[in-house]
Order: structure tokens, then C-alpha cells, then sequence
């Protein structure tokens, strides 16, 4: 990996259906840190709009092939998946499953309608590896990530955003994040859980925000920033890493 990339950092947000008022949060969190971001859509919001005004945003698509495997799909099969997204995001050249789902083809497919990057893999930071992109026979370039706010809530030994900054540096560093954690300073699945019948009623979402400033993914992610402008990082979008 060159030198240039490893002091890249690049952040990913999975949006998940999230209700407008919680995107707009996440959209103005990225605002006020000016910081360039990747986001995979998994709907139509008029918020898309906002998005593509942005210079420093990309937009990516997040399939949900679940139902498919759960036999509650209204749609025919994975293609038919992918390609309602493509409708809503017609410029995206990256995706990345929603809960990861993988196969090879799924990702033939994705090359198949102009797709060049997908970032379906994690692999987290406590797994000492370190990572890089490399190519797949159907062409795309993939790229494993090794930060994911939920998945951290479930670590035993939780390190702090400095080491996964400074640990791995000579790793590709790609963080992942989601609206809904973002909002809610999530530092446990507990507080998700709680937060969860409230996730299309903004009003009374706000009793559930974590207000610790120094534990949570959106405490994570101000520190992170703050590190990597300390330590001469630069942010990316997922695309230059093509």
C-alpha cells in the first residue's frame, strides 16, 4: 500500500432507512467537521437532493438482500434488488450489502451494472490484520473496512478511535457509521434497542441520546477527527481508492 493511502482515512455511513430528521443530524455533523464521507443509500429521501450538492459526499448504494433469504421478498431475486437502488442512485460506483450479505454472484452482478468498488467486508480492528484493497475476478476492486459503530458496541476490549487511527497505520483505513448511531451517541445495543419503536417518531427519539461527549459513536467519530488532523491525516471518499 502506498504511502499516500496510508494517511487516507476514509468514512462510510450506511444510512438504513433512517427518518429525515435523523440524516439531516448526520448531514450537518458532517457539515460542521467538514468531512468528505461515502454513503450508501438504502432509500428514497428527498435529503438526496442535499447529498449530491455536496462536493465532499458520494453516493452508494446498500442493498438488502435479507428478505430474499427470508422468503418475505416483493421483489423477484438479487437483481431486481439491486437494480431499485440503481434507479434512485444512478451514479453510484460502490455498494455494500446491507448486514453484509456476499456471494459471488451478487458481486458479478454489481460489476455487471457498472460497479467498481464494494466494501462488503469487515474485518475489525481487534484482528491485528492488516488490510488492503485488491481485485476480484469479476473486476471490482474490494475494499474491507475495520471500524463499524454497532459491531464496537460488542467489543470486550474497546480501543480508543487514536489506536485504531495510529495502530494501523500502515493498514487501509475505512470506517463505517450509521445516522441512527450517530444521533443517539450509541455506546451499548441496549440503548438502540430501547431507542427502536422511536425510529420514525424523531420527537420522542431525543430521550434516548447518550450525552456523554467522550463514550458513543459520535463521540468516536469527533475524536477520530480530531486525531487524524492532529497526526496529518487527510479524509477520502471511497472512490479514490480506485
Amino acid at each position: 500500500m502506498s504511502e499516500n493511502l496510508t494517511k487516507t482515512t476514509y468514512i462510510t455511513l450506511d444510512i438504513d432507512w433512517a427518518c429525515d430528521e435523523v440524516i439531516t443530524d448526520t448531514l450537518d455533523l458532517l457539515d460542521s467537521l467538514d468531512l468528505p464521507a461515502t454513503i450508501f443509500i438504502t432509500h428514497d429521501t428527498p435529503l438526496l437532493k442535499r447529498m449530491r450538492k455536496n462536493p465532499r459526499i458520494e453516493l452508494g448504494i446498500h442493498p438488502n438482500f435479507c428478505p430474499l433469504l427470508q422468503g418475505r421478498s416483493v421483489l423477484p431475486d438479487y437483481h431486481a434488488v439491486i437494480h431499485e437502488l440503481i434507479t434512485l442512485v444512478p451514479e453510484a460506483i460502490c455498494a455494500r450489502s446491507h448486514a453484509l450479505v456476499d456471494a459471488s454472484p451478487i458481486l458479478v452482478a454489481f460489476a455487471g451494472q457498472g460497479f467498481r468498488l464494494d466494501m462488503n467486508m469487515f474485518v475489525p480492528f481487534s484482528s491485528g490484520i492488516c488490510l488492503t484493497t485488491f481485485k476480484h475476478y469479476s473486476g471490482l476492486t474490494r475494499a474491507p473496512y475495520f471500524y463499524e459503530d454497532d459491531a464496537y458496541c460488542f467489543e470486550t476490549d474497546k480501543r480508543t478511535p487514536e489506536a485504531h487511527l495510529l495502530e494501523a497505520s500502515g493498514s487501509l483505513q475505512v470506517f463505517n457509521f450509521h445516522p441512527i448511531h450517530l444521533y443517539l451517541n450509541t455506546e451499548t445495543m441496549t440503548r438502540y434497542e430501547r431507542a427502536r419503536p422511536y425510529f420514525q417518531d424523531f420527537p420522542n427519539l431525543e430521550q434516548f441520546v447518550n450525552q456523554d461527549p467522550e463514550n458513543g459513536a459520535r463521540a468516536f467519530l469527533n475524536r477520530l477527527v480530531n486525531c487524524a488532523r492532529t497526526n496529518g491525516y487527510t479524509f477520502g471518499k471511497a472512490s479514490d481508492l480506485l
